[in-house]
């Protein structure tokens, strides 16, 4: 009995197929670990991808969300520069007074026939030390025999000429036609050759008067 458990326990079967048997079972087990490794590696690396792909999720920018009460840079308005300011309006020029005003009357004869047309020149200038102006159309010719003033160009003509202003002495001319014949107020009544005699000449602009200038009608 005791020399068959001896040859069951060795077997029957030469030395080296038993190692050669442990040589296979201890390959078979490093073959099952190195599985287990690469498994494991594999597992770890699908994790690490991830991650990575995480943190490049998180690391990408986002513009931040417009807070209404965060507080925001000052920026001053561009102020306007300041523009040069208008010149002050110029008084207006006011009339000639009557007093400064000079007139002078020049008749192209001295002596015509009654109803005969004669060219008349007045001359309007103002002494005032500062400018002022004077109406031209306001300007009449008047023959007067005394104190009757029996022709007037104010009667029947249209007046000539428009507002001027004067200074510094210098004039404005007007020019007239006096016809010799006899007129009133509006141009009423038959106009008349006028009696052969003596007239006085002179020019008018309101209140200013000329000094006459001698005209005889024959």
């Amino acid at each position: 009995m005791e020399g068959f458990k001896g040859r069951f326990v060795k077997g029957s079967e030469p030395e080296s197929v038993y190692w050669k048997r442990r040589a296979i079972v201890a390959g078979a087990v490093l073959a099952l670990v190195a599985l287990v490794v690469v498994g494991l590696n594999a597992l770890g690396g699908g994790d690490r991808e991830a991650a990575g792909e995480a943190d490049a999720a998180q690391q990408e920018w986002t513009p931040p969300e417009q807070d209404a009460s965060a507080p925001r840079p000052y920026i001053p308005e561009p102020t306007e520069s300041p523009s040069e300011s208008p010149s002050p309006t110029p008084p207006p020029v006011e009339p000639c007074p009557a007093e400064e005003l000079m007139l002078q009357v020049v008749a192209a004869f001295d002596e015509v026939r009654s109803g005969a047309e004669v060219p008349v020149s007045v001359l309007v200038a103002s002494g005032a030390d500062t400018p002022c102006t004077a109406d031209l159309r306001s300007v009449a010719v008047e023959l007067a025999a005394g104190s009757d003033v029996v022709y007037s160009t104010a009667h029947c003509e249209t007046p000539q000429g428009e507002e001027v202003e004067l200074s510094g002495g210098a004039g404005q001319t007007v020019e007239f036609t006096v016809d010799g014949l006899a007129s009133e107020e509006g141009c009423r009544g038959a106009r008349r050759e006028l009696p052969a005699g003596d007239y006085e000449l002179r020019a008018r602009l309101g209140d200013a008067v000329s000094s006459p200038a001698a005209l005889r009608l024959t």
